[in-house]
């Protein structure tokens, strides 16, 4: 006669074992893809109120949760943003190999808010000088780059 305890037992380990099998059987979704790394430049509005606004917008708890979804839906992986003063300076990454005209298209269709984040970013943002008034940021050419002893550029 089986007991409740062993029964139990066996169902406990039965159940274990599909689990590891299935946690053992799914992809890994932390693989790495590799990514293409861009770094832009802007200046701001020069004005103590403008950075503390621009700060404001940029921090995790400021940003429109449509520019979260625009930048998951276009496919942007990571960005990060530095200012000092009225320099600012965003590296951002995506998948090597990306279509930026459709990664473009894509952030700028997520949703209506984007416009108008858009606009209000560009209102305060001024072109680097030299570079056309229209443009607010300019790509940065990578001229140095040293990794574990290396001396890759």
């Amino acid at each position: 006669m089986r007991s409740p305890l062993n029964s139990f037992l066996k169902c406990v380990a039965s159940l274990l074992l599909i689990i590891s099998l299935f946690i053992n059987c799914t992809p890994n979704s932390t693989q790495s893809v590799p990514l293409t790394t861009i770094v832009m430049m802007t200046n701001l509005v020069p004005d103590s109120a403008v950075y503390h606004f621009y700060d404001s917008l940029h921090s995790s708890t400021g940003v429109w949760p449509a520019i979260k979804k625009a930048n998951e839906m276009s496919g942007i992986k990571d960005i990060k943003i530095y200012r000092f003063e009225d320099k600012v300076v965003m590296e951002y990454s995506y998948p090597e190999g990306a279509d930026l005209a459709k990664m473009d298209s894509l952030y700028l269709s997520a949703d209506t808010s984007v416009k108008i984040w858009n606009q209000m970013m560009s209102n305060i943002q001024r072109s680097l000088p030299g570079v056309d008034s229209t443009k607010k940021w300019s790509k940065m050419n990578l001229i140095h780059h040293y990794s574990n002893g290396n001396y890759l550029k």
